[in-house]
């Protein structure tokens, strides 16, 4: 693995996380438990040193105390053993020495004796450091001794060698514990990672897999982790829409095809009839009017399909702008009156109030469903253009006389090239997308486009929602 490649590691990042955290709290509880371990030994120095020097206290009071120091020097060695660092110094008010076990002649820092009939507490202690940088403690008091009772000056002292040392291994032993706590930290979450991030190699493995015409495999969610749901579910439901998207663009793309083919087949067709042999000018002329004709068709069609490619990016701006219904539907009417007229069809306007919508896509709809109204209208009938105001916004619908359209066809008008009865299609004057162009102006507004057929009339219905539209 590169390093640039290592850096970005989430393994790598959440192990080091993971790894100081451990290291942290390993390091915070060792220094806690050294601190209290270590002032619990030195309480418990402190008070082994407090009662030696009471004991010693107690058989300096003794009878025949004095005599015992005489005879038996090593009386007080002796109740230092197991002490090898103690010191003990017993000092006479005339200032003789009775007892000095110091075998290593450390020099003592002086303590104020304590009065005899006072007590003794850790207050009085006397640290100091010995000439080997060892801590030591010492603590003087004054006795009686023997009887007849004389004064003397009690010290008691020792250096803490043998602790230092013990304190110095016990910090060495946090300092491995919480080394080889960070790094079975490291192997745990590395092996916790390694687990726990399967899924997500899964989801990649997956989508690595994901070709055009192979999108219809979904993610499995069985045993995944709960916080992946979510990102699994919008997975599945992106594959979903790119696998409706794409099935739509392939039979898009083979309809454009078919409806490319005629007009170029027919263009093609006619051309190499009328240059097989020698033509008048009249037939040319014609061959070439009738060429225009598919030529105008093409280009129709291409206009329609650029518009439903524009209509389908997000970036597009709508001008909204507040138009009277009425005026827009004389508008109409007075646009189509001659090709309806052709047709020996009437046009009504009943409109009223007003709509908020973009001029030109509005007329555009608007025309769109008149013109397919003109060419599917009985001969002798009436179209019929209303408005009609709802609780949810205003519906602007085109009605005309003729068969009924059956119901197999009705959900499939507005798609793309789709038409209900080819054989009464005019490929001069139909491109097969004025009702998608409709169904996109509406989209764009944010309303909707339907259509009902029975034998009383075929109506197709825009639906402007609430916010879009105002009524008198």
């Amino acid at each position: 693995m590169k390093l640039a490649q290592l850096r970005r590691s989430l393994t790598l990042r959440v192990t080091l996380v993971f790894v100081l955290i451990v290291a942290l709290v390993s390091a915070g509880l060792g220094m806690h438990l050294y601190r209290s371990f270590v002032a619990e030994i030195e309480r418990r120095d402190d008070i082994l040193l407090l009662g030696k020097l009471r004991q010693i206290q107690q058989l300096l009071g003794n009878a025949g105390t004095l005599d015992i120091i005489r005879e038996r020097p090593q009386y007080f060695r002796d109740t230092m053993s197991g002490q090898e660092n103690s010191l003990v110094r017993i000092v006479r008010a005339d200032g003789t020495r009775l007892i000095d076990v110091n075998p290593n002649g450390e020099t003592v820092a002086h303590a104020v004796p304590v009065a005899v009939d006072a007590p003794v507490t850790n207050s009085d202690i006397v640290s100091w450091t010995s000439r080997d940088g060892y801590p030591a403690r010492v603590v003087a008091a004054s006795a009686r001794i023997g009887d007849p009772a004389q004064m003397a000056d009690i010290s008691v002292a020792r250096v803490y060698g043998d602790r230092t040392a013990m304190f110095a291994a016990y910090r060495w032993q946090i300092v491995v514990s919480v080394a080889v706590s960070a790094l079975v930290a490291a192997l745990l979450a590395s092996l916790m990672l390694l687990r726990g991030l399967r899924p997500l190699r899964n989801i990649a493995a997956h989508a690595a897999l994901v070709r055009p015409g192979k999108l219809e495999q979904q993610l499995d969610a069985r045993g995944a982790p709960t916080e992946l749901l979510p990102l699994i579910q919008a997975l599945n439901a992106m594959l979903a829409r790119l696998q409706e998207g794409y099935a739509r663009l392939s039979q898009f793309s083979a309809d454009l095809a078919h409806e490319f083919r005629t007009p170029v087949t027919n263009l093609l067709g006619q051309s190499q009839v009328m240059l097989a042999r020698p033509r008048s000018a009249h037939e040319y002329e014609q061959l070439v009017s009738s060429n225009v004709e598919e030529l105008e068709r093409l280009s129709r069609m291409i206009d329609s399909m650029l518009f439903l490619a524009r209509a389908q990016q997000e970036e597009m701006v709508l001008v909204k702008q507040v138009l009277p219904i009425q005026e827009e539907f004389l508008r109409l009417a007075d646009f189509f009156e001659g090709l309806a007229e052709e047709r020996e069809l009437a046009l009504a306007c009943h409109g009223s109030g007003t709509v908020t919508a973009e001029p030109q896509l509005l007329r555009r709809a608007l025309g769109n469903l008149l013109s397919n109204a003109i060419r599917h209208a009985a001969p002798g009938s009436t179209i019929l253009l209303r408005s009609h105001a709802t609780n949810e916004g205003v519906e602007l619908s085109v009605s005309n006389l003729g068969p009924a359209i059956p119901a197999r066809h009705l959900p499939h008008l507005f798609e793309r090239f789709y038409r209900a009865d080819p054989a009464r299609s005019d490929s001069a004057a139909s491109t097969g997308l004025g009702l998608a162009i409709v169904t996109a102006i509406m989209q764009l507004h944010g309303g909707s486009a339907t259509v009902a057929s029975d034998a009383a009339a075929t109506t197709f219905t825009l639906v402007f929602p609430l916010e879009d539209c105002r009524s008198d």
